[in-house]
This record gives C-alpha cells, structure tokens and sequence, in this order.
C-alpha cells in the first residue's frame, strides 16, 4: 500500500508493507551452453564464445573462478546552503531465487560502461534499506522521505517479490566477479528515472562447436617474488583451457587468465596452455617460461643527529642493490647491508626504496620507508608552578618534534606537550628535571640540568553548614605558624588554629572557599577551591503532568539554589537533576503516591506533601480485515474495562461492550482509518495508533 500526506508543505511519502511469501524455484542452465564444456562444473551462463561463464557449484556463483556475492550497496549523501540530499539502498539476493541469467553489455550513470556483464534475474530479494531523504530551507519548499518500515515502524530488511516489482535484477561485471548495480524498479535512482540505465543482452547464439579448439596463442605473464599471473589470446572454439605448470596440468578453467601463488622467489617456472571443448582437447601451446623476482627486501631506518641510518636484510643471490630517496634517481650500492645519509637538517623528512638486483634478475622495490631526522634540543625549561607534592614545568615548543623525554630525578616519563607535572612528591624536597625533544627519527640532545624544591604540605579542607553558616576545618600542617583563609574571593582571616566560621549567610546560596598555610620562609598552595551551599528550601507545586497506561509523569516548581531532588515513589527514593520525572513500567490501572525533597552539595530539604495518580488502562491492539463494502476491527480484551470507544475517520462512530465493531456501507476499493480506546467508570486507555 502507498500512502501519501501533505502537511505544512512538506511531502512525506511512505512505501509499501510488503507482505512475506515462500516462493519455491530451482536453480538451472540460463543463456548458455553447458553441453560444450569439456567438463561442466556446474555452468549456469556464458558468453556465446565461452569467454565468460558462470558457474554454480552447491550454491557458489562465480564467474570465471571469480567469486560472485549477491550482495549490493549504494549510498550517496550531498549537503550544502539550503539543502541536503541522501539515498541509500542495501539488496542482497541467493542463488536459489534466479530465474534467468542473461551476458551482454550494460551501461549506467552509476557504473559506466561494461563490455561484459551478467544480468541476473531473481523472484525475490532482500531489501536491508531503501532511504531516500530531500529536505530544503528557507522556502521551505518541501521534504520527502521514502523508507522502508515493518508493522511495528521500524526500519528492517523485508522481502520484495518480482510480482510486486517488475523487474529485480543484479548486475555483475563479468571481468571482476564484482556485483555493480541493482538493475530494478526497486532502484530510486531507475523508478524515477534520475539516471539512465541499459542492458543489452547478446543474442544467444553460442559458437557451434565443430571442430577440436585451435592451440591458445599470445601467452605473457606477469610476476612477483611469489606469484605469476597470465593471459593469452582466446582460441578458437574454445570453451574451457588447462594450464601446465612445471609439468603439472591444472584446471580445467574458463576464461583467458590464470593466476598462481606461493610460488619460490627467484625461481624459473614453464607453462603451457591447451584448449578444451565437448569434442577434445587442443595441443599445447610453445613452452612459456617466466621467473619469479628475487625476494623484496625489507627496509629499516633510523637517525641521528644530521643524518639517517638505512638498513635491511641481506636477500638471497642478490649482489648489489638501488637505493632511492626521495623518489629521486636509484643510487647504486654494493654488496652492503645498510647506507648512511649524511648532511640533512634537523626535522627534514626523506623517503627511502630499496632494490636487490643480481646478475640476472631483481626484486620489485621494497615498501617505502620516512624517516624523520632528530629535532634540535630544547630551551627555556623552567618552572611555572610548585606545590607541596608538585613540580609544573613548561618549556618551548621545538619545531618538528612530537613529543619530548622528560627526565625526573634520572627516570624518564614521554610528553606530547609543551607543559608537564610531576605529582606524588614530598614536601620541601629537592628534584631535578632536564628534556630532550623527538620526532619518528629519534630523540636528540638533552637541556641544562634544572632544580626546583617542593612548597609546604597543601591543606585538606571540609566544611559543615547549616542554613546561615558555614565551618571550615583542616587538619595541623607540620611547621606551619598560621592559615590564611578566603572566603568567595575575598582574604576574611588569618588564624592560629585549624578551623574558621563564616557566618550572616542567606539559606542555598553557594559559596568558595581557599585556605593555606603559611611559615615565616615558605608557604604551601592555596587548597582547590571548596564550593559549599547552605541547606535549601522545601519544594512547591509537585503534581502530575500526564498519564498512560505504564507510566506517570510529574512536574514540580525548581527550588533556589538546589541542585537535584530526592522523589519519593511508592516508597523508593530515586535521584532526579530536572524539575520533571516520569515514572515507566507501571502496571494498568493502579495507584501510585509521591512525595519530593530539594538537596544541594550542603544537604537536603524537607519532603512535599503526598500526591497519588492511576495509570491508564492498557491501550488496545487494533487488528483489521476487509470485505467489499465493511471493514472488521478486533481487538484483544482490556482488563478492567467496561466498554470500548470507535473512531473512524476522525469521528467516534461506536462506543460497544465487546472487543469488535464492523464498519459497514463502505464504498468498495476506499481507504479508512480507525482508532479505538478502552473505557472503565472512572479511567480509559490512550486510543489507539
């Protein structure tokens, strides 16, 4: 069913409920000719020259002996001034629901050309997602959405039959295995005709096999330390190809390419082809030999000040190496094992790639490796901030480092700033501090040696209030002479002992407090700052705000000064930040009570009065079947209700004792919509969705 709203000027377009079936199809041969393979292997498809064929074996496409997962995803998303716009669509098809596959050619915005591909049909797929969302400011000139969502509103996978769509059809690139497009009305892109799309079918005309295939030409190879990758030319008539290496025949194998790997570096290895269809085998091709690369060595650095160290393993039968840097031309080296690059700047970073070559072969060329050359050492260390179990530090920053050693009384600690702390010293104790900075290219020179020495143990300060003042306490500082307490910014005192009252203040009203202690040749640092409220006042105007079926909503006046409430329900205490709480997971129909009390970091205040409120009736699931001219509504009974009120179209049409109402004289082939809410003497249930 399509349903479309306007509202606003904006456009919100819902796409179908699909309704799930068990469709039952059995996979078969589908725009080939299997009977020309020399051995089936399970051919569903091919090109009419065999070039490319599709293979299922127990339920595994592939294409050439590449794998093919029915799988595609598309996601486009574009936002800018005034708008934004995003598609996405997630398909995923199986084996057991084609109904036909087709090779030819298929063109689309989306993909480009593809010479070769394979069109695959299917009765069903899988829709994960299709989003589809355009939304515009300013004018407001509209919004649509298109989404897919089951019976409950979420979004989820559901599947989509070919009698509801017209067509359900999966592209695959023939060269790759790959899956590209979704060639379908399904598609949004192809619904609403955004971008072209095409397929050519090539007109099933499989070559006649008359004669045993002409021998493969054109061999030529590619190869890496342990792989070798062919091709040649496609023989005439044939359908399917065996590869001998080093004497042993592999396959058979369709298609022109053939890849081999776990191969021995530096190793030579022979190959020949022959031609395979239903009426024999072809002779092999001329010999074809290629060799493996040497092993690719594998590169190392390092640096000191104003050069880098290259280094790497020793590769078997090379005898002299290339070294490049900075993607400059190869240096040549001899029989060596490492390279030093001399005369760089400090911070500067260079590149390096290494090559093994010997008198008749090489390597490809190693993983590129930078390497940073060490940063200059550091200056201005100093001291910004000592306490009594503290040392901060800071120093500048030293161009091209990324981070710094850091070294505390002869133990090393990384830094990735520009500033430091050391904590969990000793009072009045003595340390020293020196850095050096590093960069991926190691670390370079250490600073100047710097000592510092730690304040006076730092106070520990509580405080006690009631709803006018406040006490601060602190316990004795060893060979402190007097405190010096602040009081909201201001210095109120300096005392003897370890204790100051501050007194005349008005109930929750917050105040912070600093205390330290002092000698006659040092001091310790101020405390963190103590904020302390007084106590607060009761909470005013706690009532319900709504209700359904399981949950209760309540709302209350904010109090000065607090800084969260205590509410009380049925008994149970439960912390609350806001000035409003909802109670879930009641129970229908019941009685529940509530009182609250305000609190802040002082304290709490004293309970409101007790409230009570009820929760609604459960609400009723609405159910609905159709005949010509009635609609019947069915739900399940409510308990505690008495009766049930109908709404249909926007008007309450029924108020009826049992679970069920007919709607009749009913214009065939309209649409309506219905509500329904349970009732009792003194409640009811929220109406239905």
């Amino acid at each position: 069913m399509v349903a479309g709203k306007r509202k606003n000027g904006f456009y919100l377009w819902t796409v179908r409920l699909l309704v799930l079936m068990l469709v039952f199809g059995q996979f078969d041969v589908y725009g080939g000719n299997s009977a020309h393979a020399a051995t089936n292997n399970g051919v569903v498809s091919s090109s009419n020259d065999f070039q490319y064929v599709m293979t299922n074996n127990n339920g595994k496409l592939q294409v050439n002996q590449k794998d093919v997962d029915l799988s595609w995803v598309r996601s486009y998303n574009i936002s800018t001034t005034g708008y934004s716009f995003t598609r996405r669509q997630s398909i995923l098809g199986f084996t057991s629901d084609i109904t036909n596959i087709s090779f030819g050619s298929y063109t689309s915005k989306y993909t480009g050309q593809i010479d070769n591909a394979f069109l695959i049909d299917l009765s069903k797929v899988r829709e994960y997602f299709t989003e589809m969302t355009y939304r515009q400011s300013g004018m407001e000139v509209g919004q649509w959405t298109i989404s897919n969502y089951n019976v409950l509103g979420q979004l989820t996978p559901v599947d989509v039959y070919n009698y509801d769509v017209r067509q359900l059809s999966l592209v695959v690139n023939a060269d790759t295995g790959e899956v590209v497009d979704f060639y379908s009305e399904l598609n949004p892109y192809y619904t609403r005709k955004a971008e072209p799309a095409s397929f050519t079918k090539q007109v099933v005309a499989p070559v006649t096999i008359t004669n045993i295939p002409a021998i493969p030409a054109g061999i030529t190879g590619k190869q890496s330390e342990n792989t070798v990758n062919l091709k040649w030319q496609h023989a005439q008539q044939a359908v399917q190809y065996e590869i001998e290496e080093n004497g042993v025949v592999k396959g058979p194998y369709y298609g022109t390419t053939f890849g081999s790997n776990s191969l021995l570096p530096d190793t030579l290895y022979s190959y020949r082809v022959r031609a395979l269809n239903s009426i024999g085998t072809s002779d092999w091709s001329p010999m074809y030999e290629i060799k493996t690369l040497l092993q690719q060595p594998v590169v190392s650095a390092s640096s000191q000040e104003g050069k880098n160290i290259i280094q790497w393993n020793a590769v078997d039968q090379a005898d002299h190496y290339q070294l490049k840097i900075d993607d400059e031309a190869p240096i040549e080296l001899g029989n060596v094992t490492s390279y030093e690059h001399e005369g760089l700047a400090a911070n500067s970073s260079h590149t390096y790639t290494l090559k093994a070559l010997s008198s008749n072969n090489e390597s490809d060329w190693s993983k590129t490796v930078t390497q940073l050359v060490v940063p200059d050492s550091v200056s201005g260390l100093k001291v910004t901030e000592a306490t009594f179990n503290k040392v901060a530090l800071s120093w500048t920053a030293v161009k091209g480092a990324t981070g710094y050693d850091l070294e505390i009384d002869g133990n090393i600690v990384a830094v990735t700033g520009t500033t430091y702390s050391k904590t969990g010293l000793i009072p009045n104790t003595e340390h020293t501090f020196r850095l050096r900075p590093k960069n991926t290219g190691g670390a370079g020179s250490w600073s100047d040696l710097l000592t510092v020495s730690t304040q006076l143990s730092t106070p520990v300060l509580k405080s006690s209030p009631s709803q006018e003042e406040i006490t601060l306490v602190w316990p004795s500082i060893d060979g402190a002479t007097s405190y010096e307490v602040e009081a909201d910014g201001v210095i109120a005192g300096n005392v003897v002992d370890p204790t100051y009252t501050h007194t005349g203040l008005t109930p929750a009203t917050a105040h912070k407090y600093r205390v330290r202690a002092l000698t006659d040749t040092n001091t310790s640092a101020w405390t963190a700052v103590l904020t302390q409220n007084t106590l607060p006042g009761s909470v005013a105007g706690l009532t319900v705000n709504s209700v359904t079926n399981t949950a209760i909503a309540l709302k209350w006046t904010t109090v000065t000064g607090a800084t969260g409430y205590d509410l009380e329900i049925d008994g149970t205490v439960v912390a609350v930040t806001g000035v409003a709480y909802t109670k879930s997971g009641l129970a229908a129909n019941t009685e529940h009570t509530f009182r609250i009390r305000s609190k802040n970091a002082a304290g709490v205040g004293a309970w409101s009065d007790l409230i009570s409120g009820t929760t609604l009736l459960n609400t009723p699931v609405l159910k609905g079947t159709s005949e010509e001219t009635a609609i019947n509504l069915t739900w399940a009974e409510i308990t505690d209700a008495t009766k049930y009120e109908v709404e249909a179209d926007g008007a309450v049409v029924a108020t009826v004792n049992e679970p069920s109402y007919t709607h009749n004289s009913l214009l065939a082939g309209t649409a309506h919509k219905y509500r329904v809410r349970a009732l009792a003497d003194s409640n009811t249930s929220a109406w239905t969705a």
